[in-house]
C-alpha cells in the first residue's frame, strides 16, 4: 500500500510532517540546497529523539551562493562528535565541482522499519522553508518503496561524488568570514579581491577534507606513490587505467563512478592537474615526463587531499 499527498505550507507546514516522520525514523537521509539554523531549530527535538532511539541521520547541504549559515553547520559538526550515527556533508560550490551546475535539491527520506516516507519539493531546511514560506511538496508513504527507491538512487548519486566533504571547525572559520561578507552585500563581496582570496582558500581546504569516495586524482597520486616506493619513478597511462579500475573493483565502489567514461575521466584529471596545465584551479600534482608517462611533482608527493 502507498499514498501520495501534495501539500503547500498554507495547508499544512511541511516541517510538521518532517517532525512526525523524523522522531520515529531509524534511517533518515536529507539533501537540501540551503541549510539554516532556523530550520535546525524546527526539527531539533525530533532529531534528538531519533538519535536517542538509535536512528541514523545523514544530511547533505549545498554551499552555492554561500547561503547555508555557519551556525547550522557548527550545530551538526558538534552533534556529530556526540553521535556516531549522524553524518554531515557539504556539497562544494558549483565553481569547484567541475559541472558548473547549481546544487538545488530538496529531498527528505525516512524509514521507520515498517514503511518509508519520502518528501520532495521546494522546501529547504530553513525556518521559512519548513513553516512559513509558500512551499509545495509531494509526500510518498510506502510499504513497498518504489518512489523511495528512485529518490534514494538520486540521493546516492549526490552522496557518492568527490564534490562532497565533511566540514570541520577550521574550515568553518574561513567559511564564516565569507558568509558574513555575502550576507552584508553579495555584489560588493564578489568584487572584493581579499574576499576572492578567502574563497579560494576555503575551496582549497575543501579538497583536503574527508569525503565519501576517493577522487580520481587522489587515486592516481596513491598509485604513483606506491610505484615510487618500488623504485619506479614514472608510470604509463595504461598502467594508471588498470590500477584504478582494479582499486575500485577491490573496494567494491565501481557503481560510484561512470565506468563508460572512467578512462576519459582519468586522462582529464591528469591533464587538469598537470604541472604545465593552464587550468585556473589545477593543482599541479603531475608531471609529464615524456609522451604517455607521468610522475609526481613535489606538490603531488605531499598531497593529502581527497
Amino acid at each position: 500500500m502507498s499514498s501520495i499527498q501534495i501539500l503547500s505550507n498554507l495547508n499544512y507546514p511541511i516541517g510538521k510532517v518532517i517532525n512526525q516522520e523524523l522522531q520515529n525514523s531509524i534511517d533518515t537521509q536529507i539533501a537540501v540546497a540551503f541549510l539554516k539554523y532556523t530550520g535546525v531549530k524546527v526539527i531539533e527535538k525530533s532529531l534528538k529523539t531519533s538519535l536517542d532511539n538509535g536512528g541514523k541521520f545523514e544530511i547533505i547541504a549545498g554551499l552555492d551562493f554561500k547561503t547555508t549559515d555557519p551556525k547550522s553547520m557548527l550545530y551538526f559538526i558538534n552533534l556529530k562528535k556526540q553521535n556516531p550515527n549522524l553524518k554531515f556533508y557539504c556539497y562544494g560550490d558549483r565553481k569547484s565541482n567541475k559541472t558548473d551546475i547549481v546544487f538545488h535539491p530538496k529531498i527528505y527520506l525516512f524509514n521507520n522499519g515498517k514503511e518509508t516516507t519520502s518528501i520532495v519539493g521546494s522546501a529547504n531546511m530553513t525556518g521559512g522553508g519548513l513553516l512559513t514560506n509558500f512551499e509545495v511538496n509531494t509526500i510518498f508513504n510506502e510499504k513497498q518503496p518504489i518512489y523511495n527507491s528512485q529518490l534514494k538512487a538520486i540521493y546516492n548519486s549526490i552522496k557518492f561524488t568527490d564534490s562532497l566533504f565533511e566540514p570541520n571547525e577550521e574550515y568553518l572559520t574561513g567559511y564564516s568570514d565569507v558568509f558574513k561578507a555575502f550576507t552584508k552585500n553579495e555584489n560588493q563581496a564578489l568584487k572584493d579581491k581579499g574576499l576572492k582570496k578567502a574563497i579560494k582558500e576555503i575551496e582549497e581546504k575543501e579538497k583536503e577534507l574527508p569525503g565519501t569516495i576517493p577522487s580520481i586524482k587522489s587515486m592516481i597520486v596513491d598509485f604513483i606513490l606506491k610505484q615510487n616506493q618500488k623504485g619506479i619513478k614514472s608510470v604509463t597511462i595504461p598502467e594508471i587505467y588498470e590500477a584504478l579500475l582494479q582499486r575500485i573493483k577491490n573496494e567494491e565502489i565501481e557503481d560510484k563512478y561512470k565506468l563508460e567514461t572512467f578512462r576519459n575521466s582519468i586522462r582529464g584529471e591528469l591533464n587538469h592537474h598537470e604541472k604545465n596545465s593552464n587550468s585556473t584551479n589545477g593543482m599541479k600534482l603531475f608531471k609529464r615526463v615524456e609522451r604517455g608517462y607521468y610522475s609526481l611533482t613535489e606538490k603531488g608527493k605531499v598531497f593529502k587531499g581527497r
